[in-house]
């Protein structure tokens, strides 16, 4: 039970998760794997849970490729985060270790009602990419980020349609992608009220679906040096093309 106990701690220490997310001055309660899986009634969190452990999902095909395991236990009743088109949402992880390697990623989808908290965007094609960062100055975005006090700020384009989205933010590591499915994915949703903004609706992805374990940007060696690290295409594609 111990050896047990001691391999959870480790894996909780090993990733990480997202507790907290900040927009404007406001810092709004993310999903705590410490405190809220525990709490009945499930709380009301704009961010949905993650895995217990801080585990990644290595399955491109598993429905918790989507969101996590958030998708499994929705949300309990309507919530979300305001943000005008053009603002920023920075996401506050607990930790993130360095040498995971590796891009973080960034998609919108724009929920079918106002209520973005019944919708699991793991159907169709709703999803088109906002943000990336991939390898810069000699690192990955990954350390990057751990080196930032482990967050990283998401910019909601300005010409999008207001209304509510799930925001898709996404660690992928690479240390282990040497080999097919060694690629590790830390997806967070968040839940988002869009104001002001534009009328450009944009779609296209699906996740599951856009991403396979054979994709150059997933089956990748990370260890080849800087040359080939900042040739690095992720998967997803480009940002979606016109978004300001």
């Amino acid at each position: 039970m111990l050896f047990t106990l001691l391999l959870a701690i480790t894996g909780v220490a090993a990733h990480g998760y997202v507790p907290q997310i900040k927009i404007g001055n406001e810092y709004i309660p993310g999903w705590d794997i410490t405190k809220d899986p525990y709490t009945k009634p499930q709380p009301l969190r704009v961010v949905r849970g993650t895995k217990l452990d801080s585990g990644f999902i290595s399955d491109v095909t598993s429905p918790d490729i989507t969101c996590s395991i958030g998708n499994s236990a929705l949300p309990p009743g309507p919530i979300s985060a305001t943000v005008a088109a053009g603002q920023t949402v920075t996401m506050l992880w607990n930790t993130w270790p360095i040498g995971h390697f590796g891009p973080v990623l960034n998609y919108m989808a724009k929920c079918p009602t106002s209520d973005c908290s019944t919708y699991k965007g793991d159907t169709g094609s709703p999803w088109f990419k906002i943000q990336q960062s991939v390898f810069e100055n000699g690192e990955w975005a990954s350390d990057t980020l751990a080196k930032s006090n482990f967050t990283y700020v998401v910019r909601i384009p300005n010409n999008i349609a207001p209304g509510s989205y799930l925001l898709r933010h996404e660690n992928l590591a690479l240390h282990g992608a040497t080999n097919v499915g060694g690629a590790q994915f830390y997806p967070v949703c968040v839940q988002l009220d869009v104001t002001g903004g534009g009328s450009l609706t944009p779609s296209g992805l699906s996740f599951p679906g856009t991403y396979s374990a054979e994709d150059p940007g997933i089956h990748f060696n990370v260890y080849q040096g800087d040359a080939a690290n900042e040739a690095y295409i992720p998967p997803g594609g480009d940002v979606y093309p016109g978004l300001t």
